[in-house]
Formats: C-alpha cells, structure tokens, sequence
C-alpha cells in the first residue's frame, strides 16, 4: 500500500512544472555533484572546479547565530545507482575521483591497495566504458570526445600537486565533465543524454519478468533489488529488501517473491526521496521522519510541516507574510466548530492525505508509521488535540500551539533519552484519535520530579509538561472538570492537594522575600506520592510563614489563610490526606499545583500593571 502511494505521488509530481528540475525520470538519478573535472575541446584537462555550493543553516535557538557551509550540490545525472558488486561498475560521464581520475580522495582515508585498484582498475574501466558506449550508439559528439581523449591520455601516476590539493578539497563526493567556453555538462548533450538512458534502461531486459504487485501490468521486468536507495541519515537504505532465506517463497528469491517492477520500484523510490529533500514534506521527531503528502496539489500540503511540528528556530515573524496567513488560517478553521472548510485557502477537505513515518537502521529503512486520511479528518483529529492539550500558558512567549518535538522532549533529558517508537505511537494517537501513549505521561512525571539545579518558585510543573498531563487525562482516563485554568470547582482530592502544596510554596516565598531552596524543589516528589507523611510537617512551617507574612503583609496573609483553609475543608476530613497516590493521581496533582500557582503569577501581574498605572 506504501509503495503504491508513493507510485501514484510520483505520477502527480513527473506533471508538475516545480519539480522539472528535481524529480529524476527513468534511466536517471539524483546524485551529489562536489567537483567538475573541467577539459578543453582538444581533450586535455583545463581545471578541476569545485561544485558545492553554500548552504546557510538556521539558529538552532531563537537569538542564535546562523551558519554557512559548503555542500555537494544535488543533480539529476543519466545511471543510476553503482550496481552491487566487487568488480568496476563504472558510469558514463560521472563518476567518484577513483574512476574519473584513477585517483582516491586522501580525505576518505583511502589505504594503499584502494589507491592502486583506483589508478590499475577502476579508471581504466571507467576508460573502456566510455569508449565502448561511443562505439556501440555511433556517437559523435565534441563533448564526448574530448572526455575521451582525455581519458586515453591522462595519466594518475604523474599529477601535479595542485590538481592532487583539488582532489582532496572537494572531490569527496561525485563528480562530472564539463567542456571549456561551453554550457552545462556533457552528459547534457540530447543525443548523449538520450543514448546514456538507453542504456541504463536496457539493462531490465535481462531481468525476469513477472506481474507487478503496484500497477497490476503483466509481464514486466521485475527489481531483483531495489536500486534506487532512500537518502536517509548517513547512509542510504533500502525500504524493501530480502536478504534472508527464511523470508522466501516458492523457490522465488530477493524480491521475486514479492514482485515489483523496475519501473514502479523507481517512481515510488524517488518520490520518497523528493519528499525526504523537500523541507515542506517531512519533518523531524527524535530519530524518526516524518514525510506527507495529498492525492492532489493543495496550500495544506505546503503548510503541514510548520503547523505540526515547526522547527525549533521557529520565528514566525522572519516568515513570508503570506505563509503565516495561510497559517494563521489554519489554525482558525481548527478552531473553528462544526464541519471543517478549508475553501479559505482554497483545499478541498475531501481530499486523500497520507503520512509515513521511516528511521535509518543499518542498511534499511524501518517504517514506523503510516496513515492514510483526507484533509478533513485532519483538521477534526488536530481539532481535538488541541482541545485534550490545553492549559492557560504561565509566560507570554511560550506557544499557543505546541509542536510534536517540545512534547516529546518532556519526556527526557535530551533527544538522545526519547524512546525510539514514542514518536510514532504518538503521531498515531494525534492522527487517529487513539489514546496517547502511557510512557508519554509516565516519563513526563518523572521528570517533574527531577531536582533544578536553579530552582525558581512555582518553576516544578513547566506548561509544556502541564499539556502533557491534561492530555493524557483527559483522553486516556475520561477526566472531567480540567479546564484550561484553575477550577476552584474541582473537588477531586489529588487535585486540591497540588493546589494546597503550591499555596504553601508561594507562602513560604512571600513572607521571605524569595528563598534559593524552598519547599517547592525539596519536597514535591514526596508530598505528590505520600502525601499523609508530608503535608502535616509543611502546614507547621506554614503557621510561622504565616505569622512573620502578617507582620509585612498583612492582608496577604488573611486571603492565604483563608485559601488554605478552603482547600483544606473541600479534602475529606474523615479520611484525613491520602497515604500515597496513584500515576493517575500525581498527575491531577501536578496539574492543581500547575493552574494554583498560574493564578498566583496572573493576580501578582495584574497588581503590578494596576500599580504601574497609578
């Protein structure tokens, strides 16, 4: 079914006029070109140029510094990928150093034997290639020629240091011929080009044929392998692969036994990498990328990566004003009730949307996700998300619509701490309304319970993690009465007592002024398990906060009297406080004490903003 989506994808893209230049057609491929071996129309070396072009990388951090650096630059050559094998498998007009020049790059840590296959057996294969294919389609082309020419005299064993100091600058990557005072590359040539895909095209009809599991055609050259490899993480991987007798059938080895034609296998590979090179098509969490796209072109397709998961450096004001309008509209109709109506940004929400989740293991791809949908059922699905996440926000600056990469960050330390499958389990929870994950909420409140080394009073429960909670019991376990703020109407114990320890910890800080190690860091972890050993021992400290409060503060001290008694009678006076409390429970304390203290910060600024006024 993947393969399929990804088949029909490419059908849509090979249309469009954006892609023209992005997107390789059959008997081609898409490779990083890093240096240009540059030769004069006689045929004798002229210069070795470097290909990469800049590459600006964006602040990791708002504020931050942005970087630049050179990067091979991506281009759509005739061949494919180097064909398996111990043995030369040279392509024509473009190849790595060690074929084009008979030279390794030294940066590649290339041994001595690799340097001597280079100059006694990789380049004079790629020579013989070369003038077996102008022999072969009667080519008679400068270009061609010339490369020829050169071939036949150069020599690696006498090379200059200059040219050596090239090679080792930036010929790391592939690398291409190029013609002195003329355009573009060799390989550019129609006839050459034309004859070069005939040739990468010829070589199915030695494969068997066989019933294509995608299209349904009959009789078609089958991928014994699947050559076009996804470009994901360092190395490139294979999205489906047999190299194992156990998964065989019927006598049908590698991929026989699931048969998909060379030609299928092409289109569903490449349109899979363009979504993989396109920033608009994927995005990032923890190991895993996610890459989406619609049955048809739409303004949603464009915008997804930025309203579910915008990156890190996010900074919506240095955006294109008209994306952030398409955005921002977005995200109303999400908001808005009743059936969704994307005709604002011109979409139809009938329209098929699809998501696929992969992660680099070894040499292949691991699919840990996918989902097929309609823009609609988006729309109703992040809807609902939205609801079951939020809380009022503690500081101004923090988001209104919280990315899937802040969520899964509360969750560990750093990205490095995610669990591997969270990511997926959680996108299918979003997606699909399925509960959210219990290890999201589990490891969420255990690093609530973590120790700041600069605690801050209220500074236990973040409003990221606070989302994280009111998420999970709201959907998972059906909570009622968890409202965005504090609901002084909630009577649910846990609840109160995470408003009673939060009341107790901005007591504490008022009546001293502030305090480096309060309440708050010392003892959250135990008053939210075990309540009844605690809680008696903070409400003594509470009665001498108190006394020295109404001494400076007088009618502060009144209204937090009066607070912690109220809380204090809605607890059930027969049972007394709990002797430990549930998961379940911690986090309906987590969220009391969150929303408390918001209040506090809400009241404290506008008294603020009143005095300021006066």
């Amino acid at each position: 079914m993947i393969l399929t989506r990804l088949y029909e994808l490419y059908g849509r893209l090979e249309h469009d006029p954006e892609f023209k230049e992005v997107l390789p057609r059959p008997g081609t491929s898409k490779q990083k070109i890093s240096f240009i071996v540059v030769l004069t129309p006689e045929g004798k070396l002229f210069d070795i140029q470097d290909a990469r072009i800049q590459k600006i990388i964006p602040p990791a951090k708002k504020g931050g510094k942005e970087k630049s650096i050179l990067v091979a630059r991506d281009l759509i050559v005739p061949g494919g990928e180097r064909k398996t094998g111990k043995g030369a498998n040279p392509h024509l007009l473009w190849d790595k150093s060690e074929y084009m020049l008979g030279i390794c790059n030294d940066s590649d840590n290339a041994e001595k034997k690799d340097k001597e296959k280079a100059r006694n057996v990789l380049f004079p294969a790629f020579r013989e290639e070369h003038r077996r294919f102008r022999n072969e389609y009667t080519l008679q082309d400068t270009g061609l020629n010339a490369v020829i020419t050169f071939l036949d005299t150069w020599n690696p064993s006498t090379v200059s240091e200059v040219v050596r100091a090239k090679i080792e600058k930036f010929c790391s990557n592939f690398g291409t011929f190029a013609i002195q005072g003329v355009p573009g590359y060799v390989f550019e040539n129609p006839d050459v080009s034309s004859a070069c895909i005939q040739e990468e095209l010829k070589s199915e009809l030695d494969t068997p044929l066989g019933n294509c599991l995608i299209t349904g055609e009959t009789n078609v050259p089958l991928a014994r392998i699947v050559e076009t490899k996804v470009k994901l993480g360092k190395k490139p991987g294979s999205l489906v692969s047999f190299n194992d007798s156990a998964y065989e059938s019927y006598g049908k080895e590698q991929t026989y036994n699931s048969p998909v034609s060379e030609a299928a296998a092409f289109k569903a590979h490449n349109a899979l990498n363009l979504l993989i090179s396109e920033p608009r098509y994927h995005f990032k969490l923890a190991d895993t990328t996610m890459v989406f796209w619609t049955e048809k072109k739409t303004q949603t397709e464009n915008l997804l990566s930025w309203i579910i998961n915008p990156p890190q450096n996010n900074d919506i004001s240095a955006m294109d004003q008209a994306i952030t309008q398409r955005i921002q509209s977005f995200w109303k109709i999400v908001s808005q009730a009743g059936d969704p109506d994307l005709t604002e940004l011109g979409d139809d929400v009938s329209t098929p949307f699809y998501m696929l989740g992969i992660e680099p293991n070894a040499a292949r791809i691991v699919v840990r996700f996918w989902q097929e949908s309609s823009l609609g059922d988006l729309i109703l699905k992040l809807r609902r998300h939205a609801q079951d996440i939020a809380v009022q926000k503690m500081f101004p600056d923090e988001p209104d619509h919280i990315p899937l990469w802040l969520f899964l960050a509360q969750t560990a330390r750093d990205s490095k701490g995610i669990p591997p499958l969270l990511s997926g389990s959680l996108l299918r929870s979003i997606l699909e309304g399925r509960p959210y994950p219990e290890s999201l909420y589990q490891l969420t409140l255990n690093r609530v319970n973590v120790s700041h080394d600069k605690y801050k009073v209220g500074g236990k429960v973040s409003y990221l993690q606070a989302s994280v909670i009111k998420a999970f019991l709201t959907r998972n376990k059906k909570k009622k009465g968890l409202n965005m703020s504090l609901n002084k109407e909630n009577k649910n114990s846990a609840y109160l007592l995470g408003r009673l320890f939060a009341t107790l910890e901005m007591t504490q800080n008022d009546s001293s002024g502030g305090v480096n190690a309060g309440v708050g860091d010392k003892f959250y972890s135990s008053a939210s398990a075990t309540p009844r050993m605690v809680f008696p021992t903070i409400l003594d400290m509470f009665r001498k906060w108190i006394k020295k409060l109404s001494s400076d503060k007088p009618g502060l001290a009144v209204v937090r009297e009066k607070l912690v008694g109220e809380i204090l009678d809605d607890i059930d006076s027969t049972k007394g406080f709990p002797s430990q409390l549930s998961l379940e429970d911690r986090g309906l304390f987590a969220l009391g004490y969150y929303q408390q203290m918001r209040a506090f910060f809400t009241k404290k600024s506008e008294a603020e903003s009143s005095a300021d006024n006066h």
